[in-house]
This record gives C-alpha cells, sequence and structure tokens, in this order.
C-alpha cells in the first residue's frame, strides 16, 4: 500500500475532516476509486475542497462529527495497483524507498529509509547499512539536478552530488 496522507481532526459537524495530503496535486485524489486505513477500512471520497490552504475531505457514510472521530489521525493509503502507469524513465518517490544511495566518487553513503516532505522539497532519509562508509544517518535533500544527478532502479542505486562527511 501506498501512504498518501494523514487525516486531522474533524471540521464542522458535517462529517468532513482535515487531510494533509503527501502527494503534489489534490486533484490527483479524484483519480482514486477508494483509499483504506492501516486497519483495512476503506473509505470512498465524496468531496474535497480547500480552506486556508488546508484540504478539507469527506467520505461517503460519514455524515456527522460522531461517525468520522474514529478515523482522528489515521494514514491514508491506495493500492499500488491503483497508482496512474508512467511513462519509462518516470518513477514515484515511493520507489526510492530502499535504494543504495552513493555520492559522485562512488561511496557508499547508506539506503533510502523514508522521504520527508517539507514546504521547499522532499529530503530522502539515508540510514546507514553494513556496506555504507559509516554510521551516520543523512538527510538529503531531493534537488534534481543539484545534488540528485542519476536515479537507477534497474540497478537500485542513486547518484548524488554529496560529501561523504557531511
Amino acid at each position: 500500500m501506498i501512504l498518501l496522507g494523514k487525516l486531522g481532526k474533524p471540521h464542522g459537524v458535517k462529517g468532513y475532516l482535515y487531510f494533509h495530503y503527501y502527494g503534489d496535486d489534490v486533484n490527483n485524489l479524484d483519480s482514486y476509486d477508494s483509499f483504506q486505513t492501516e486497519d483495512g477500512l476503506n473509505l470512498k471520497l465524496e468531496k474535497k475542497f480547500e480552506k486556508s490552504d488546508r484540504l478539507i475531505i469527506k467520505f461517503e457514510s460519514f455524515n456527522d462529527r460522531n461517525s468520522i472521530e474514529n478515523l482522528r489521525n489515521k494514514d491514508i493509503y491506495i493500492l499500488e495497483a491503483d497508482m496512474p502507469e508512467l511513462d519509462p524513465g518516470e518513477y514515484y518517490l515511493y520507489q526510492l524507498e530502499g535504494l543504495a544511495v552513493h555520492n559522485l566518487q562512488g561511496v557508499n553513503l547508506g539506503k533510502v529509509d523514508g522521504i520527508l516532505g517539507t514546504k521547499s522539497n522532499e529530503v530522502l532519509v539515508v540510514e546507514s547499512t553494513t556496506a555504507s562508509i559509516d554510521d551516520k544517518q543523512r538527510l538529503i535533500p531531493y534537488l534534481k539536478p543539484q545534488v540528485v544527478k542519476n536515479i537507477e532502479l534497474e540497478e537500485s542505486v542513486i547518484i548524488v552530488d554529496w560529501p561523504e562527511d557531511f
């Protein structure tokens, strides 16, 4: 399953919730047939709108504040099979997790353990492995082409312009 975001507190009394969406374009939510919570609850999007730069959503069959209270702070997922197919050479950020990270000098810095979303850009969380140069965790900005030089999904490696001592 692919993590899309996290539900927040209820908005009003008619079954709406704040939603912290991790994607780029909230209109992509309309292309998914259903969503799942981490405990397997299946949800269908009924409405969505933005208010003061915050996304507010409503799921079918949830029509009052009491019915959605159990959804507060739940992570929302979609199935990988529901993701739109990409053109050759394109990839989703979640596909970078688990890839080795090497700098331009060929030094193994670790592997991608997660991706943080910030207001300006995503950040690769690179954890050390037995094959990496040291035991450091690194936070490497996902900036193409300045920092991230090449992503080789077939070889399971990301090439970055990043010093080994940082």
